[in-house]
Formats: structure tokens, sequence, C-alpha cells
């Protein structure tokens, strides 16, 4: 990348570490400036392409410093808009000014993405700042009436790049399922078949984990190619989640779906990819009328099919009426599953409300990892499900056993043992099949010392690999009867001390990050509380 950068901060520390992501990145950085009056004095010596702004790291009215430059340099320099995380809405100050990308600054493949994309005369939209920007946008039209043919461009390139996911060039999350509402609707209107297809790519982590985060970008880039290049021209495929693709298929039944993904499928497998190697990807069909009749229906009926193809060995396509036997099952059916559940839910909280009460925090916090992992938001709902019923099992304990004080014996310790298997048996044909496997190993131990299965490492699903951190987490800062409740900072002190024994290293590590955004959020609600008292004396 040859472009030529102006970096406008008004902080040197920050400005230096800006640089240096940029230069590693091979981005020629010609100036850097602390605010409106060393820019202009720089800008027609160092003649920048870009200028990268931060809009809240300058003392002056950034889109007045936008403007000005912009002018200075006879329209010729685009401007970027940046700002830090926690004030990222701020970003949607350069819209009148005539920025054309706008980015989250701690993101330092975004922001090298943005700069990529401007250099090649494109626009750039971080997803975190699509909607501060876009309602800008719109605020603009209804009270200034502005209809200038820049505005008109910036509105149609804005939109674009709304529903387009950066890293790929795929439509998004939000466009698939904007569109996903009207092919069904089109479909059960006219009735006609249309088909819906998940496919995950196989074994993405060990990639990232082993290859680093560069390999992995480029395995999510020739892949989302390979498919582009083998669906039809009236299908669609979006990345709508980390290593995640959803395709529709209009007037498609799941014969013909099923060819159309065996064709991703092979595309896929033949892919020799520059410091990778070959690669594979699962994928789970459902279709309309044949397994679903409504959205949310449809596409759980395809991610149990995709966790089939998972269970099944990878590399392949499952059809979701091949997954009855896990399960699966049609709409009309799918409120009742959903009652019992609740149902158990409440005879939980009769039982025992400290244990529904833990359950719940244990599901906020299970999220919460979960959205720190990437993890879809499928996989976040089947994780909630289990986080709530993970205890369900203990039901069929006896009060004598679950609420003894004294020692256990053998027998009581073997049915306190059996409880994950009986929680499974319960809700394991209601629930998803990975929500059942995270109800039913949420004993098991990273070392393999866990039960009722005794599975090590990565043997757990990831799933209860979450919630066996989350519920430790919340069980060590509940009061309960005879322990009091430990800080936050010694409850994830224990945590790490059982990471590798008890707990995966990698969720005990998000589940620090988490804390520490926690006590940072926290920390800045204090200072808000506190101001008006301060000011006062």
């Amino acid at each position: 990348m040859s472009a030529r950068v102006m970096i406008i901060d008004g902080d040197r520390a920050t400005r230096a570490l800006l640089r240096d992501r940029l230069q590693t990145a091979g981005v020629e950085v010609v100036a850097e400036a602390n605010d409106c009056d060393e820019a202009q004095l720089l800008i027609e010596g160092a003649q920048p392409e870009i200028a990268l702004l931060d809009v809240a790291g300058i003392r002056e009215n950034a889109a007045e410093v936008a403007r000005g430059l912009r002018e200075q340099s006879a329209f010729t320099m685009a401007i970027i808009a940046m700002a830090p995380e926690n004030s990222a809405d701020r970003v949607a100050e350069l819209v009148a000014a005539g920025a054309v990308g706008y980015v989250v600054k701690e993101d330092e493949r975004q922001m090298l993405a943005a700069v990529e994309a401007v250099h090649k005369s494109e626009g750039f939209l971080s997803p975190e700042v699509a909607r501060p920007v876009l309602d800008e946008v719109a605020r603009l039209y209804e009270r200034e009436k502005i209809r200038n043919d820049e505005l008109e461009e910036l509105v149609r390139q804005l939109q674009s790049l709304s529903v387009t996911d950066w890293l790929t060039g795929l439509k998004n999350h939000g466009y698939y399922f904007d569109r996903l509402a009207d092919e069904l609707d089109r479909s059960l209107r006219h009735r006609r078949p249309m088909s819906v297809v998940i496919g995950d790519i196989d074994d993405f982590k060990q990639i990232n984990d082993t290859r680093g985060h560069a390999a992995g970008d480029r395995v999510l880039q020739e892949v989302s190619a390979a498919m582009a290049d083998a669906i039809r021209s009236a299908d669609i495929v979006c990345r709508i989640g980390g290593e995640e693709f959803g395709f529709l298929l209009p007037e498609t039944d799941s014969a013909g779906s099923v060819l159309v993904a065996e064709r991703v499928r092979e595309a896929v497998a033949d892919l020799n990819i520059t410091g990778v190697g070959s690669v594979t990807v699962s994928l789970g069909v459902a279709s309309v009328p044949e397994h679903a009749v409504d959205r949310d229906e449809l596409m759980e009926n395809a991610d149990r099919a995709l966790y089939l193809a998972k269970r099944e060995g990878k590399n392949r396509v499952r059809v979701a009426g091949q997954a009855v036997a896990l399960g699966a099952s049609k709409s009309q059916k799918s409120n009742g599953r959903m009652q019992i559940v609740d149902l158990l839910v409440r005879v939980l909280r009769l039982r025992d409300p400290r244990l529904a009460e833990a359950s719940t925090r244990t599901a906020e916090v299970a999220i919460a990892i979960g959205a720190q992992a990437n993890l879809s938001t499928a996989r976040l709902e089947h994780l909630r499900v289990a986080a709530l019923l993970q205890e369900v099992g203990k039901i069929g304990v006896p009060d004598s056993v679950l609420y003894k004080r004294g020692p256990l014996t053998d027998d009581e310790w073997t049915q306190i043992r059996e409880h994950p298997k009986k929680g499974f048996e319960l809700v394991g044909g209601l629930i998803h099949p990975e929500a059942g496997e995270a109800v039913l190993a949420n004993h098991e131990r990273w070392d393999g010392a866990g039960y009722p299965r005794g599975l090590k490492g990565e043997e757990i699903p990831l799933l209860a690999r979450v919630l066996l951190v989350a519920d430790a987490y919340v069980a060590m800062t509940m009061d309960r009867p005879f322990q009091t409740a430990m800080t936050p900072q010694v409850a994830l002190e224990e945590l790490r001390k059982n990471a590798g024994t008890q707990f995966d290293p990698a969720i005990v590590d998000l589940m620090g990050d988490l804390a520490a955004a926690m006590q940072l959020a926290e920390q800045q609600e204090a200072e808000v509380i506190d101001f008006p008292e301060q000011a006062a004396g």
C-alpha cells in the first residue's frame, strides 16, 4: 500500500502508535499534526493523499478543520474520521464535511482497511459507527433539506457501506436478515419454495490460534470469494458472523439447495490458501415450506443441520430433516417446547431461588464472554438457554443431599455427579443440540478430572467451557449462606490460578478482558455520579 497519510491527533503518544502501525503495513506517513494550525502549515509541503483526523483528539471543531483542510488541498485530500471507542459516535460530526471513511481508532485492522479502501477511491464505514453516521445523514436531509450532488453520492456510498462486510466484501448480517424477511414473505405469499443455508468454516479458531489473525483474514477473504463464485446469480451469500455465512436461495427447494451447498463445499475444499493450505466448510440446509414457515424456525432448523454436519465429521452438507433425531421439529411445536423450558426454569426457581438467580446471572456473564469470543447471535442464544437450564437436573436430587451441610457419602456424591445427565435427559430433546451438550458438560474440567464423561481440553464443547468460567465467577461473587462474596478482582485471580486445570485458559483471558471493561464502566459511572458533589464543594 503506497498511500500518503497525514495524522491529525492532539495526543503525541497516540500519533506515534498510529504512525508505527501504518508504517509497518507499508503506508507512508508524510506528516503528523497536533491541531488545525499545524496541519495547515504542513499540508502544502507534505501533499498528503489522506488525512486521518481524530474527531475527539483535537481542540478545534473537527468539522470546520476537515472543511478547511479539504479546501486548502483543492479537495484532492480525502478525510477519514476516527475516534476512540468510548466516543465513537463523534465520527458522525464529519459527515457534512465530506469524510469518506469512518472508523474506531483502536481497531488496527479496520484502520488499515479504511486507508486501503480510501486509497482506492472507495469509502469505508466501520460497523461500530454505521448507525450514528447514517443517522447524521438522515438529520441533514430532514433539517437542512440538502440535496446537492456531493451529499447524494455520499448517501449512496454510505448506505452501500453500511450493509457491506469490510473484510470480505460480502453483504453483512443486517442485510441478510432484511432480505430473508423479504424473500420469506414473497415465498409464503406466492406459495413458492425458498431455502436458507448456513455455512461455517471448520476449525477456524485453530487457524487463528496457530497461524495468526492475518492468515485467518486471508482464509475469510478467499473462502468468501469462492462461495460467491459458486452460487447462482439469483442467490445471495452474506457473512453473518465471525466464520459463519448465510445463503438465501429463492425459488429453490431442499433438493436444489443441497446441490448448491455441495457446489459451495467443493469450491472451498479446492482452495489452496497461502500460509494455510486447504480448508473445509460445513453447511446446513432448511427450506420453506418443507421445514418451517417462519424466520426463527427456518434459521433454527438450518442451524441444527449445520450442527449435525459438524458432529458427523465436518466438510459435509446436511438438511434439516436429517436432524430430527437431534430434536428438530416443525414450527408449530417450537412454542410448546419453549413453554416446557420456561416451566422447568420456574420449577427450578421454586425449588431453589438462589440457584435460579445464579443461573440468570451466569447467563448474562456467559453471553458477555461469548460476545467477546465473536460467537454468532444464534450461538449466544444457545448459550443463554444452556445457562438457564444447566442446573435443571438438580430438580431430581433429594433436598437431604442437595442441602447437606456435612460430608457427602459415596452414594450421595453419585447422585450429585449424575445431575448433568438428568438435566440433559430432561431438556436434551427440547433445545438446540449444542445447548443440550453444554448442559451435559457443565461440570467437566479442562484437565479431564470433571464429570460426567471426563472430557478433557477442547473435547469439552465450547459453550460448556464458557459456562464453566461464567458459573464459577458468578458463584464466587455472590453472597451465600456460609460464604461472603469475593470481590471481582479476587474471583478473577482465582479463575487465573485454575486456568489450565479446571478452566480453558483462553476463556479465562476473555473473562479478564470482560472484568476489566466492567470495572472501567463502573469507574466512569461513579465519576459521573460524583461530579455534581465535587462541583458543589
